[in-house]
Parts: C-alpha cells; structure tokens; sequence
C-alpha cells in the first residue's frame, strides 16, 4: 500500500503555492502592491485562473489514485491472526475481573479466619485468669497452714526430746 502511495505521489506534481505578499513597513500603511487596498483574497495575488487551475488538477489527481481498483484486496486470515490475540487478551482480562477476583477475596477471608479460630480475645480470657488467680491464692494459704503444721510438730519434738532424757533418768 506504500508503494501505491509512493507511485501516486511520484506521478503527481505538488501544486505550487501562491505567492506571499510583502509585509507594510508601518501597520495599517497598505502593501507593496501599489494599490492602496489589501488584496481581500488569494487569487488576487497572481494569476487566479493558474492558481484555481492547478489546485483543481491536484485534487483531481488526488481522486484518481484512490480508485478502488488500485488498492490492494483485504485479507479476512490476516485480519483475523492480527486480532486473535486482543480477543485472548480480552477474554483472559474478563475471567480474571469476574471469577478471579471472587476467588481472590475468599480466600483471603478464609485465611482471616484460620487466624481467628488460633487467637483468643482478651475478654475471653478474663474470667479464666481470674479463676487462675483465685486458686494460686487457695493453694498458697493451703501451703502455709502446712508448713505451720510441720513447724509445730518439729517443735513438739524437740520438746519431747528434751524431755525424754530427764524421764529416762527417773526411771
């Protein structure tokens, strides 16, 4: 397609343009031209029927390369290799946004709650430290009525002892 461009462009002349008028040497003095008017448009600057002729010309050269007999055909197989892979992309683009992105979130709920089930909140735990507490206190009061005990044996034996020689004595 190309080199059907580049063939057109080629045989075909680019029109040339009209000329630019000089500029005044102070604002609102008139142009050069000598007439003290502004051409009001650019066909007055020349020779308008050369300028109009070759501009018809171009455009009529310009239609003639666009035929459709100059075109080469569509190839449907070519179309369809060059869109298969958006049609992938977009279809894989489509599961991801409304299978994937479900699965994505349930999951991540069923690992919030594996972590739940392991932990214990603070409010829970409060009544059972209490009772921890109250029986670490039963059983410390329980223990220093048995040392007391052993402390009030000991004595009465070695009271008794004391005494065992002295009886012994007498006899």
């Amino acid at each position: 397609m190309t080199a059907h461009l580049s063939s057109i462009q080629a045989t075909t002349q680019a029109p040339t343009p009209p000329p630019i008028p000089r500029l005044p040497a102070e604002p609102g003095a008139a142009t050069g031209g000598g007439s003290g008017t502004a051409p009001a448009i650019a066909g007055d600057l020349g020779e308008p029927a050369q300028v109009q002729r070759e501009i018809a010309q171009g455009i009529r050269d310009g239609l003639e390369g666009t035929t459709t007999g100059t075109q080469p055909p569509v190839d449907p197989e070519a179309i369809l290799r060059q869109v298969t892979p958006i049609i992938g992309m977009s279809l894989a683009m489509v599961v991801a946004i409304f299978i994937g992105w479900p699965l994505a979130r349930a999951f991540a709920r069923r690992i919030e709650r594996r972590v739940d089930v392991g932990t214990m909140r603070a409010a829970d735990l409060q009544p059972q430290i209490r009772q921890l507490q109250e029986s670490i206190d039963t059983m410390a009061v329980e223990l220093e009525r048995i040392s007391e005990a052993q402390r009030f044996q000991a004595r009465l034996m070695s009271e008794r002892s004391h005494l065992l020689p002295s009886e012994q004595q007498r006899s």
